[in-house]
């Protein structure tokens, strides 16, 4: 994979409420679902090898206790949140947080990398969203699912559609789709194209909807 330049432009801002009302006037079925709910507001960027951490330990678990193991992971590098630290600690202060064996292993590889070549992962903000999944997917543990969050909520990009993601399948098939269909993957793939170049808000907004 070809390293992306060496260059820290300021990251775009995604700007929900103009993508909501663009959204509202291609689709009337999610028009009526933005209508019904409050507009999602993203939680503050945080820096990329946190992120990543914070997706890795919300792997198949539910929301509440992703954020408990993760406090207690990042009270083991005193807040700080660094591959260093990480790399320091014990599996078994690591297990002792929540981690499953394999997210030890998962995380561990993820620092390793991160603290073998930081300078190709702190420039991920200046590659295209395909070139971010391929650099991300090639360290153990990370996915195609871990790495289009990485993209939504740190990168902040608006066009990703994660519909590998359990809620938002199950939230497109209630809500776009008739309660009596089953969509698979690219029938909502299909579906979701109308939201171009917004995925990433009408996501947002499912999610929200499921909340």
């Amino acid at each position: 994979m070809t390293i992306c330049p060496n260059t820290y432009p300021e990251l775009s801002k995604m700007d929900i409420q103009k993508a909501s009302t663009v959204l509202s006037q291609r689709d009337p079925v999610l028009a009526r679902l933005i209508a019904a709910v409050d507009l999602p507001a993203l939680p503050p960027v945080k820096g990329p090898f946190e992120t990543l951490v914070e997706a890795v330990v919300s792997q198949q678990v539910s929301t509440k206790a992703a954020e408990a193991v993760f406090a207690r992971v990042r009270r083991l590098t005193a807040n700080q949140m660094k591959p260093e630290a990480l790399l320091a600690a014990d599996d078994r202060a690591l297990r002792g947080a929540g981690l499953s064996r394999q997210k030890v292993r998962y995380i561990r590889a993820l620092a390793e990398a991160f603290a073998g070549d930081p300078e190709r992962y702190q420039n991920l903000h200046t590659c295209d969203d395909a070139e971010v999944v391929a650099a991300l997917t090639e360290i153990t543990g990370i996915g195609v699912w871990t790495a289009e969050m990485f993209l939504i909520f740190h990168l902040l990009r608006e066009d990703v559609f994660p519909v590998g993601d359990l809620g938002i399948r199950r939230a497109v098939a209630r809500y776009i789709f008739s309660e009596n269909e089953n969509p698979d993957k690219s029938a909502m793939i299909a579906r979701a194209e109308i939201w171009r170049p917004y995925r990433s808000v009408a996501s947002l907004c499912l999610w929200k909807a499921t909340d």
